[in-house]
């Protein structure tokens, strides 16, 4: 694989995830063990700094600062930039970008972001996709406003994020230095593949992967080939915060604190049928949410924990199966409870 990583490109995506903290911690998709919680245990006093600072702006982050699975609408507007080639430096270039778009432009931004449930829609509208998509009530509302209004909405986002990003500026100091040396174990032989490995996830050869580290506060690690496929190369965009692979890894063997957790994750009854549906050939979000009459952003809620919790991984050798349950995190899990309980006597 061909990795391609940029510090200021890095940085340009660092930035545009501050709409995550107008978003409690209680309220994230990720359930923390102990031992993670003390993996970030500098984190955490920084988190409640940036909750603090953006909670007056709570309302004007959800109308204008939409997100979608691979990041917000500023995500979009610079992984549409990189697609043409261009290679923008500072933030005012990505904003001058997106002010110089049409109002076409911009609606087909918001399908993009809406289209990237597990079963993409093709040459669907925008008020099929916002229908299907699994967006809670209020998102959706936004999301049609935004439509409605292109132009007058993406200036207003422009003017939030530039006020927002300068009060971010002193945390992307912060973690700049750890980001530097993350990046330089992350670019070493062996070590995306053996971080991989670990969701049974590999890449060809002939794959570029656009490689974005962020500091460990933002905690995300996702992957998305929004950027482009040309002559049947994918190019891939990874997000990952530093520590994310010792995050992982604490999960990687049982003990208590993970056993915990995961029997937590699977004792919710609707997450369980969720687990169970999501493995199956041709499963839909929509026709989930219908045979559990839950709502769509349910199923999204669910899986989102279980793939957090590395019981579910992608499935790359079989079009048909989005996911596949993560056998060896069960087996463990279950072997744990024979031996507790000496139920092989």
């Amino acid at each position: 694989m061909n990795i391609i990583y940029s510090e200021t490109a890095s940085e340009l995506v660092e930035q545009f995830y501050f709409p995550q903290f107008a978003i409690s911690v209680s309220d994230w998709e990720w359930d923390f063990t102990n031992k993670e919680r003390g993996l970030l245990r500098d984190v955490w006093p920084i988190l409640e700094e940036l909750f603090d600072l953006f909670s007056p702006y709570k309302e004007k982050i959800a109308s204008y600062c939409l997100l979608s699975g691979s990041g917000s609408i500023l995500h979009a507007c610079l992984l549409d930039m990189l697609k043409k080639g261009l290679a923008p430096k500072t933030v005012e270039a990505v904003y001058a970008y997106c002010l110089e778009l049409s109002e076409d432009q911009v609606r087909q931004l918001l399908i993009d972001m809406l289209n990237t449930e597990a079963e993409p829609m093709d040459k669907a509208s925008f008020w099929e996709c916002l229908e299907m998509s699994s967006k809670k009530p209020e998102d959706k509302w936004h999301f049609s406003r935004f439509y409605r209004h292109p132009l007058e909405s993406m200036k207003e986002l422009v003017e939030l994020s530039r006020e927002l990003i300068l009060l971010y500026q002193p945390y992307l100091e912060k973690g700049r230095a750890e980001r530097q040396a993350y990046a330089k174990t992350f670019l070493s032989e062996g070590f995306l593949e053996e971080l991989f490995s670990r969701f049974n996830v590999a890449f060809d050869e002939n794959e570029t992967i656009y490689l974005h580290i962020v500091s460990p506060w933002i905690i995300r690690l996702s992957i998305s080939s929004d950027i482009s496929q040309n002559e049947g190369q994918t190019r891939w965009s990874l997000v990952a915060s530093s520590r994310i692979d010792q995050l992982i890894e604490s999960r990687r063997e049982i003990d208590s604190d993970s056993f915990a957790n995961t029997l937590k994750i699977l004792s919710d009854a609707t997450r369980y049928n969720v687990f169970v549906a999501l493995t199956k050939p041709h499963a839909k979000s929509k026709d989930i949410a219908k045979d559990l009459a839950i709502t769509g952003a349910a199923v999204s809620f669910h899986t989102q924990k279980l793939i957090n919790a590395q019981l579910l991984v992608v499935n790359r050798d079989d079009k048909d199966i989005k996911y596949n349950p993560n056998k060896a995190l069960l087996k463990e899990v279950i072997a744990k409870l024979e031996a507790d309980f000496a139920l092989g006597d």
